[in-house]
């Protein structure tokens, strides 16, 4: 019963081409994020992270937010979006603040002014805001690689900062969609600094290393140099592009080529690959075929990956630090990371380790082993552990059940239809 009463905060992950929603709260005692449920609705309002039917976006957003409700039996308090998409664009800045000579001492303020003087040197367009600001690393009268300067003695202080810039229509039309089934966010984030945020040890943004988001339409990239975000990128290819060769080479529907995937797919004939064959239907459903599933690798999965992974290398070697800068290794996430074969595809071509990422268990629990093993939820988690990270009132609520945003919804679907 004291869980009716709880409010939880929920993540809500914008990807691709559905809404992950994850709820969660934290607990004093064990000093742990817990996770109640997760859910994932298809959308086909989203493309690759943007609005593309409002209508259908809003449908989607209501019916995460209602099972999420109803399964966990709690009102939903606060809401954090993880956001991604190419209209999202990086910037970087350098803010500087002097300091009390009298006193010499970094406080929270004087590191808020240098924040904001950085912030304030990025110039954006009419129909851009800025989504996130992500400092990477202090600066102490010429003294590098601070990462928490706050009670330090000095007389200046300097910050580098990753700006992301957002279009403000795209915002806005997510912002419409929401608050049309009564939601409401109260801070939004990056998505694929939510997903790192939960995923990278400390030894490994200190060794270097690539964090690789793996998605349907899109797949993220963060790279860690020397434990501070030196680089972040996204290309226009996922897993949802394997479905479509499928589908095309084949010549099957979508849902069958995405169940074949799932079922006899792998990202090249690795060691321990076994073949077979297998049947599936065809367009329209009326006859049948049958597919060796070597073939089904080699000649058509394969290349896709091999694409997949040119431009991911292509993208590292051109920036400042490039694939040397890997010793920490490659951390996979997304939905589409769970394809077989793709550790070692990845392993093979970047030449260093790689790792299925899941959640830090030192900062995250969850009842269901299930929901933290499934790459999917990843962002929507990391926006979990995000918000109480930056915001402060996570009191309990005793407002009844009745208030909740499940019972806007059920109210805005019964007006619409």
């Amino acid at each position: 019963m004291a869980r009716r009463q709880q409010v939880l905060v929920a993540g809500l992950d914008i990807g691709s081409s559905k809404i992950c929603c994850v709820a969660g709260t934290y607990d004093d005692e064990s000093r742990l994020i817990k996770i109640f449920d997760a859910v994932s609705v298809p959308c086909d309002g989203i493309k690759a992270g943007t609005v593309i039917d409002i209508q259908e976006t809003a449908m989607s957003i209501g019916e995460a937010f209602g099972k999420i409700e109803k399964a966990t039996g709690s009102r939903v308090g606060n809401v954090v979006i993880a956001v991604r998409g190419n209209f999202i664009k990086s910037k970087s800045s350098r803010g500087i603040a002097s300091v009390n000579h009298s006193e010499r001492e970094i406080t929270r303020e004087i590191v808020q002014n240098a924040l904001e003087s950085a912030r304030k040197q990025i110039k954006i367009d009419s129909d851009q805001e800025i989504l996130q600001v992500v400092p990477c690393e202090y600066i102490l009268n010429q003294q590098k690689g601070i990462q928490n300067p706050i009670g330090m003695e000095g007389t200046y202080i300097e910050v580098d900062i990753h700006a992301f810039i957002v279009s403000s229509s795209n915002m806005g039309n997510i912002t419409k969609a929401m608050t049309s089934v009564g939601v409401n966010f109260n801070d939004k984030i990056y998505g694929y600094l939510a997903a790192s945020s939960i995923l990278v040890t400390k030894e490994e943004k200190e060794l270097s290393c690539l964090v690789v988001d793996f998605g349907g339409l899109t797949t993220g990239l963060v790279h860690f140099v020397d434990g501070i975000i030196k680089h972040v990128d996204e290309i226009l290819d996922g897993s949802d592009y394997i479905t479509r060769d499928i589908g095309h080479k084949l010549r099957t529907s979508y849902s069958v080529s995405k169940e074949i995937k799932e079922m006899y797919g792998a990202a090249f004939s690795y060691k321990d690959f076994k073949n077979g064959e297998f049947e599936y239907k065809v367009a329209g459903g009326r006859t049948t075929r049958k597919c060796d599933r070597l073939e089904l690798v080699n000649g058509i999965i394969t290349q896709r990956i091999d694409r997949i992974l040119y431009e991911i290398k292509e993208i590292i070697e051109k920036n400042d630090y490039g694939c040397e800068f890997l010793s920490g290794g490659i951390i996979l996430t997304g939905g589409g990371s769970s394809l077989p074969g793709l550790v070692e595809a990845f392993e093979k071509t970047f030449d260093c380790s790689v790792r299925t990422g899941m959640p830090d268990p030192n900062k995250i629990a969850c009842s269901s082993e299930k929901i933290l093993l499934d790459p999917s939820y990843t962002a929507a988690i990391g926006s979990v552990a995000y918000n109480f990270l930056n915001l402060k009132d996570y009191s309990r609520s005793d407002k009844p059940y009745k208030n909740s945003v499940f019972l806007k919804i059920s109210k805005w679907v019964e007006d619409v239809f």
